[in-house]
């Protein structure tokens, strides 16, 4: 996680204001979506700060007293799903007076031709409504600074909140990964490979609430644990303030090699999948979760044509979820090198899929010729094979 770099003006700021987007949209629901995210945010904030998390009408107030905001709080609370943008604050009474004091801190020795006030005053108690406040601190940044005013592309916006007996006055914002709060839309189990799409395909699913468990299958005993290794890689990356997370690592090498003996070539990447799918479902019940997520990409490769995706999903009695499915190959790595993961996705690795790869897979694919080919297999006992050796790794708890 790269750290948001901190201005020296931050070194006043005593507060965090966070807005949120969709959660507005909740209606009576609304408080428990808020109270997830107060939770979340004090899981991501766990041992890197003394604060505390407060309720505002329409936000949240991170409240460190007069402590100044601690490194690493601002870069953290921007990867919590549900926050829609973060402003360091500084937090003073809601008075005019004090007002001018905390904007006199915050933009002394900065440097900027032009300006903006916004203001937004939720307190009506307040003597002053909204713009007589951006006239009023408008003239005063002007005297002290010599800038001038330009409310369509200012160099710098001064932002200053009243609301709920507080004022809070802030010069910069971040942007959140918006959605909703990890936990409050069920429980997914999501099949990990290591490479670009999988991880990206988990992200989305906490984007919209979603707890997720992550499922790898790796070719042991005939390749080695380094797909292993990147893969809690990953998993660290993708769960930074998230509680909970368990990765189950699968040995499949053995699956597969009795697989490549008793079918033809050109469906064992699908009969692989399907096992895997098979696998998957047990574990995820057993996790409580509601649903399947993989990365997979429609026609991005043979086993992604639709008649294959719908061959393999025919064996799944619970939802199989494909967030990427529409999704171009340049998009998907666009979207990894914004959310963190697509360096360590690049490194090299032994795919479970590429061992023992046919030279030339079946494209398109019946249920019923799957099925028979399928037949060949002791499908109980391999899915039991898998359940029995599989691993769980606790990686946030």
């Amino acid at each position: 996680m790269e750290p948001i770099e901190m201005k020296k003006e931050n070194a006043h700021c005593n507060a965090i204001l966070l807005h949120y987007g969709e959660l507005a949209l909740k209606g009576d629901n609304r408080h428990l979506f808020e109270a997830r995210l107060m939770r979340n945010i004090t899981t991501a904030l766990h041992e890197k700060s003394a604060c505390a998390v407060r309720r505002l009408p329409g936000r949240i107030w991170i409240d460190f007293a007069e402590s100044p905001i601690p490194e690493m709080a601002v870069t953290c609370i921007t990867r919590v799903f549900g926050v829609a943008n973060v402003a360091p604050a500084l937090r003073v009474d809601p008075d005019l007076e004090k007002i001018r004091q905390a904007v006199a801190l915050l933009v002394e020795g900065d440097s900027f031709a032009s300006f903006a006030i916004r203001t937004r005053r939720g307190e009506k108690t307040f003597p002053m409504n909204s713009v007589e406040v951006n006239c009023d601190i408008g003239r005063f940044v002007g005297e002290m600074t010599q800038a001038r005013v330009d409310l369509d592309r200012p160099e710098r916006e001064i932002a200053i909140e009243i609301l709920d007996r507080h004022a809070f006055v802030s010069t910069r914002r971040f942007a959140g990964p918006g959605g909703l709060p990890v936990g409050c839309a069920g429980k997914v189990a999501c099949l990990i490979s290591g490479g670009i799409d999988s991880p990206v395909a988990a992200w989305r699913m906490m984007k919209r609430g979603c707890s997720v468990i992550y499922l790898h299958f790796f070719s042991a005993p005939f390749t080695s644990r380094a797909s292993v290794e990147k893969v809690v890689d990953l998993v660290e990356q993708l769960s930074i303030g998230i509680k909970g997370v368990n990765l189950i690592v699968i040995p499949f090498g053995e699956i597969q090699k009795e697989i490549v003996t008793k079918t033809p070539e050109e469906v064992r990447i699908l009969l692989y999948r399907r096992l895997m799918v098979r696998i998957a479902e047990v574990i995820a019940r057993e996790e409580g979760c509601e649903a399947l997520v993989t990365g997979e990409v429609l026609s991005q490769v043979a086993s992604q044509t639709l008649s294959n995706l719908a061959a393999i999903e025919s064996v799944a009695t619970m939802p199989v979820l494909r967030p990427l499915l529409g999704m171009d190959k340049q998009e998907i790595v666009d979207e990894a090198k914004r959310i963190g993961t697509f360096q360590t996705a690049c490194e090299p690795h032994d795919d479970c899929c590429s061992f023992l790869v046919p030279t030339h897979p079946a494209t398109k694919m019946s249920i019923e010729k799957l099925d028979r080919m399928e037949s060949m297999l002791d499908v109980a006992r391999l899915v039991q094979k898998g359940i029995t050796e599989k691993e769980v790794h606790a990686l946030r708890h």
